[in-house]
């Protein structure tokens, strides 16, 4: 069976039944219990995608009984899990557990939005369903889908600030088109401006998965890029990571010996004219601080500290190195 198929209620329910057994109060049943479900999850993938998709279904249960009793099953739900597998006597109330599991696995809330902000927006703030904060810059493009068990953001294009709400039994992942973002409950932004896609993480931890090759488990104040080809690169040490995101969010950009060709696909999404930039000057790196607003005051700059000099061709403004 193909890896996307959906797992059929049935072998969900099969799944349920030998959880509720290893939760039995007798040992025997237990032990009994976990040898069967050793030998019927080998059996195939189906059962063991079963088994996985049944754990999450049960924690779910554990975790939202309090606040789901009075409207679902008000008698039964104010014994605990222990206590309905002794009264119950087993199968019978696992295969009623796994019918009233089902349903309340199709109410876990669904969402799916297109989110986008225009050339030179201000930044722009989000709350998602479950309580994530997004700050989304000029020039962004992302949907966000949540399902039963995964919450999913598409970066279509742009650069995001995300700060995470912790929920143990879906992942929150950020797929572009160079690999994948998996947060492990932290605060952190992606960048997509067309070139390499940056990664910097202000609180907590993420793993960047690329399409070549490999992850990497990035800490608080540490940034890497994925390449074109979807390679992990370089990853740094920057102790001003989290200030430079918390800047941004007041309306600032804060670089730290940003490589050139990141600032300028960045200025572009506020610019009123856009800015080509020279390969030869691409690698040269900026630091300082600049109004997000004011995306000619950093262009003025440019030439000062840097280098380069912006060059006025017709409609077309040139960055190059000189």
């Amino acid at each position: 069976m193909p890896e996307s198929s959906p797992v059929s209620t049935r072998k969900v329910q099969q799944a349920l039944t030998y959880l509720a057994a290893l939760n039995s109060d007798d040992p025997e049943r237990v032990q009994q219990a976990r040898g069967q479900l050793e030998r019927w999850r080998g059996k195939s993938n189906e059962h063991e995608r079963a088994w996985q998709e049944a754990e999450q279904r049960w924690q779910l249960v554990h975790r939202l009984t309090p606040q789901l009793r009075p409207a679902v099953a008000p008698e039964p739900l104010n014994l605990s899990r222990r206590r309905l597998l002794r009264q119950g006597g087993g199968l019978l109330l696992a295969v009623v557990g796994a019918s009233w599991l089902g349903w309340l696995w199709r109410r876990t809330p669904q969402f799916d939005r297109l989110l986008q902000t225009v050339h030179a927006e201000p930044p722009r703030g989000e709350t998602l369903p479950d309580g994530s904060q997004l700050l989304l810059a000029a020039e962004t493009s992302l949907r966000v889908e949540y399902s039963n068990g995964l919450r999913q953001v598409r970066l279509l294009h742009g650069h995001v600030y995300f700060d995470v709400a912790r929920e143990r039994l879906r992942a929150f992942v950020i797929s572009t088109r160079l690999g994948e973002v998996q947060v492990l409950g932290t605060a952190f932004s992606v960048s997509d401006r067309g070139a390499e896609i940056q990664v910097a993480v202000a609180r907590g931890r993420v793993e960047v998965r690329g399409l070549r090759d490999g992850s990497q488990v990035l800490q608080a104040g540490e940034r890497i890029s994925l390449d074109a080809q979807g390679r992990l690169l370089r990853l740094r040490s920057d102790p001003h990571a989290a200030p430079d995101i918390q800047h941004w969010q007041r309306g600032w950009w804060s670089f730290t010996e940003t490589p050139l060709a990141e600032v300028i696909a960045e200025v572009n999404a506020y610019a009123l004219q856009p800015v080509v930039l020279e390969p030869a000057a691409a690698r040269l790196q900026l630091t300082g601080s600049f109004p997000s607003d004011q995306p000619e005051l950093l262009l003025q700059t440019l030439p000062k500290v840097l280098p380069v000099s912006l060059v006025q061709q017709g409609q077309q403004r040139t960055l190059r190195l000189r």
